[in-house]
């Protein structure tokens, strides 16, 4: 690492080494109180030569060459400086913002840091300390300033002028990993700290990454693995208060139980001619991670209806039964305020259909309520009951369904076999994990092949379990115990975050809607003001794109086959009952569409993404052509032009092409895909950009080869701005 030194003769030949990389924050040497060391106070040094006065800088009664050696070892030093919170924590890019700063990584992953300095004024060269130490919240930060770094030592960064790619640096954790062991949570903090006086504490001038109560970085254990925890299970027990012949249940729960605080209790639900002995795989994992787990036998074969009844009366009888079940281990130990439902496909949509029971006041149990249900997961559910009956409200939902799946296929003649619908309804925090290669006996032990795809794909039972076992710990951490920071795995593609059991070559598509909030600020989401030329929030919209149409979210033809007829071919996200509205759109040359923002949302300085979901179209001609990911760029534009841009793959990776599975009409490809691209409102302004986010009066999405790819069809929803 270079240091920049400047040398500076003196009277009688004395040469002094100016080091500014040392003194930054540091007000030796400001005479003349200005928060820098200038010429100006090298005058007033030498104008008070051989007196006591401001000019002794050592304090020993008069001004010489030592007062002047202070001088100038902080020759160009700020002082007075403020402590400054900026994020720090990231994956490194090889396109611009050269930076996608983050929070979540896995155990033995590199974690990098960046500075814009830009964004972040200083005087460089310097050269800092960058300490990594055990995160703490706002207040204790405030009560103890002390740097210790939890690898041993600090690093030395040597920050330069020039862009984020010249001053990024990655962690050195050679010697000493950082650890994502958090007991129980599936993460542990860390906050970031340059500390750029050298006096070893968070002082002025400093940088600070977490110095509130959000951790710089949440390093995890792979959610794929087993928990910490010891299990012991009961292989049946009988519960009562349920229909007759549907009584038995198998039981999971930490061997330490009598050791820990209350449980949250998870209820898995099985489909249709499945048994509730086939998912010892996911209840063995998520009672290893602490959770209290019940499998039942579920009546599907009378229908949903059925099966959301005994999903009610197995959750009720576990809570009213919890002192005998087991040798009455459980006895006091179930937290019924915290219970989480999982189905999978008849008992998908039961768990649901039985949230929209307990919403609609149809059915009370006396154990539990609405509101003591904290997350539902729909693993490749039916949707037999429709609109009104499979609804989840606003509960925080996740759907995970296999591509390849022969039962649930998805295809467009049959809407119960299309689970996205589910998804659609939800007005709640929402995920969907979408698996290229999954089928729907892939989540199951035992259950017959029904893998329809290309033979290439298949994943296997495996590598589908490790998907789900990952995704649902994420999905109970965020929902149950709040384990907020990962999130991330919810929307960030496998290429910067991925659990290493799952392989990088598998496709796992996400979406992630939170839901409506003060967080969230629309700008269209085409479900009201239906012209194209009117988004959803009022302000005008104008394309240039090729065949555009805002309508539902439905093929209407029952045949993926591409048809011009049928310009969303491939949707298969709502019903004739259900009112989803998506933006179709193709393109052959540059090509935008671009929204105008009202006056009363142009001020959007206090969120932190831009965010819309996109999907490629299927069998369309252009994703044909183009055959691999397509991309695109976001144009904002402040109020008085400035304009800035950030490509869709700046989170690393573009929009996959549709599942290659024929059938269902001619052509390749399967149903549309929609992914969530978020874009950091921060890295709009990198680079100098000086776009004003208080004053912002449109988003343009630019497509075509100068924008990312050169020809292409979209399916476009929810474009809006949101908080972390």
């Amino acid at each position: 690492m270079n240091r920049v030194i400047t040398r500076l003769m003196l009277w009688g030949g004395v040469t002094i080494a100016v080091g500014a990389s040392m003194s930054y924050g540091q007000c030796t040497g400001d005479l003349d109180s200005d928060s820098t060391v200038s010429a100006s106070d090298l005058a007033i040094a030498l104008s008070g030569w051989g007196a006591p006065g401001v000019s002794d800088i050592n304090l020993d009664g008069t001004t010489d060459g030592g007062d002047l050696a202070l001088l100038f070892s902080h020759w160009g030093a700020l002082c007075n400086q403020p402590i400054v919170d900026v994020r720090l924590a990231c994956v490194p890019l090889s396109i611009p913002p050269f930076a996608s700063y983050v929070q979540t990584f896995v155990e033995g992953t590199a974690v990098h840091v960046a500075i814009d300095l830009t964004l972040t004024p200083l005087p460089v060269p310097l050269i800092g300390r960058l300490y990594v130490i055990d995160a703490r919240s706002a207040a204790q930060w405030a009560a103890n300033d002390a740097l210790v770094d939890v690898r041993g030592s600090a690093q030395e960064v040597f920050v330069q002028s020039g862009s984020v790619d010249q001053n990024r640096f990655m962690l050195d954790q050679r010697s000493a990993p950082l650890s994502g062991d958090g007991g129980l949570a599936l993460g542990h903090g860390y906050d970031l700290v340059i500390d750029l006086n050298g006096d070893g504490r968070l002082s002025g001038g400093d940088l600070i990454d977490g110095r509130d109560d959000r951790a710089a970085i949440w390093m995890t254990r792979d959610p794929a693995q087993r928990g910490p925890l010891e299990v012991t299970s009961v292989s049946s027990y009988t519960a009562s208060g349920v229909t007759s012949g549907f009584t038995q249940a198998r039981l999971w729960y930490p061997t330490s139980i009598a050791t820990l605080s209350p449980r949250p209790l998870v209820v898995l639900s099985h489909g249709n001619l499945q048994q509730y002995l086939w998912y010892d795989y996911l209840a063995e994992h998520l009672a290893s991670w602490g959770y209290i787990v019940i499998s039942h036998q579920n009546n599907t074969v009378p229908g949903v209806e059925t099966a959301s009844t005994t999903t009610l009366q197995h959750t009720n009888a576990i809570l009213s039964q919890q002192a005998t079940i087991a040798g009455g281990a459980l006895s006091g130990k179930i937290d019924s305020s915290r219970i989480v439902w999982i189905g999978h496909s008849r008992g998908g949509e039961g768990v649901v259909r039985a949230y929209d029971r307990l919403y609609d006041n149809t059915y009370t149990p006396t154990q539990f309520s609405l509101n003591s249900v904290k997350f539902l997961c729909a693993i490749a559910p039916t949707d037999l009951l429709g609109a009104n009956s499979a609804h989840p409200h606003a509960a925080n939902f996740m759907l995970l369904w296999g591509s390849a799946d022969g039962d649930v296929s998805g295809n467009p003649v049959n809407t119960s076999a299309c689970a996205f619908n589910i998804a659609e309804r939800s007005v709640g925090f929402r995920n969907t994990v979408y698996i290229h290669g999954a089928d729907h006996n892939d989540f199951t032990c035992c259950g017959y092949n029904d893998f329809v795809g290309p033979a290439e794909t298949e994943l296997g039972n495996e590598a589908a379990q490790a998907i789900a076992k990952a995704f649902i710990l994420v999905g109970v951490k965020v929902h149950v115990d709040q384990e907020l920071p990962l999130k991330e795995y919810l929307w960030r593609p496998n290429a910067t975050l991925r659990p290493p059991q799952i392989a990088s070559t598998t496709t796992i598509v996400k979406e992630l809607l939170p839901p409506p909030s003060a967080n969230v600020r629309v700008i269209d989401n085409f479900q009201t003001q239906t012209s194209q030329s009117m988004s959803s929030s009022g302000g005008t919209v104008s394309s240039t794109v090729s065949n555009i149409s805002e309508a539902k979210a439905r093929d209407t033809d029952a045949s993926f086959g591409w048809s011009a007829a049928d310009a969303h071919n491939g949707s298969t996200r709502t019903t004739s009952n259900d009112s989803q509205r998506m933006l179709a759109c193709d393109w052959t040359s540059s090509q935008r569409v671009e929204w105008s923002i009202p006056n009363a949302l142009m001020d959007v300085s206090g969120f932190d993404f831009v965010e819309l979901r996109v999907a490629q179209g299927t069998r369309h001609p252009n994703t044909v052509a183009l055959n691999g990911q397509a991309t695109f760029t976001l144009m904002l534009r402040d109020a008085v032009g400035t304009e800035a841009r950030v490509s869709s793959s700046a989170q690393g990776d573009g929009i996959n092409l549709p599942y290659q599975r024929i059938g269902d009409g001619a052509g390749l490809g399967w149903q549309n895909e929609l992914r969530t691209i978020r874009l950091r409102l921060r890295d709009f302004q990198a680079e100098g950009t000086g776009i004003q986010l208080g004053q912002l009066k449109a988003v343009r999405l630019e497509v075509g080869e100068a924008s990312g790819s050169a020809i292409g069809r979209f399916i476009v929803d929810d474009l809006q701005f949101t908080k972390e």
